[in-house]
């Protein structure tokens, strides 16, 4: 269901209710105030996930850590969390990453190949995204990452660490670049 015809749905609902409950307070019935009663068992169901998008920031949530590579000369941005941090079977949102503090961090440079058992997802240029309100803010869509898993020879529940060409972050962000303020030739200094 669209979020538009579920908000309907929802204002509908909740008028319903309140009316409803109106008239068994001017009747004084039982039978309007059994069915007010039912109603939340229509409403509950439409009220909005507040969960569904999660924040990846690193400097306030110590299972995440980010990480620049080269791989295959290639640099990458690896996105690193504890097992558990995406519920992958709810996985319907974003997580979303603030990449101005990832851009001019020296700090996050990795040699890869050094103890690197993790089970590793692409991020590919369509399942990334600007935040429409938070500036700075690129978020990658969990739900296409979770079905791609499924084609893996390993779940999406040991999944630790997620890969994004630096060129694909770069692609995303420029277009509203002078959106937010960024000085001109950033997108050569996102480079590893």
């Amino acid at each position: 269901m669209k979020w538009k015809s579920k908000a309907l749905w929802l204002s509908l609902s909740i008028i319903v209710l309140i009316t409803l409950l109106g008239l068994a307070v001017y009747f004084e019935s039982a039978v309007y105030l059994y069915a007010a009663s039912a109603l939340p068992v229509v409403i509950v169901p439409l009220l909005p996930d507040m969960a569904k998008h999660r924040y990846a920031d690193a400097a306030k949530n110590k299972n995440v850590r980010f990480a620049k590579l080269t791989i295959g000369g290639d640099p990458m941005l690896a996105i690193s969390f504890s097992p558990g941090y995406i519920r992958w079977k709810r996985a319907t949102g974003k997580l979303y990453f603030q990449w101005s503090q990832i851009s001019g961090n020296p700090e996050l440079d990795e040699t890869p190949g050094q103890g690197h058992k993790e089970a590793s997802l692409t991020v590919l240029p369509f399942d990334l995204s600007v935040h429409p309100r938070k500036q700075g803010w690129v978020g990658i869509d969990l739900g296409q990452l979770a079905q791609r898993a499924g084609s893996l020879p390993y779940t999406a529940g040991e999944v630790t660490r997620l890969l994004i060409r630096m060129s694909d972050l770069e692609a995303v962000i420029m277009p509203v670049a002078p959106q937010t303020g960024l000085p001109s030739g950033t997108g050569k200094q996102l480079q590893v």
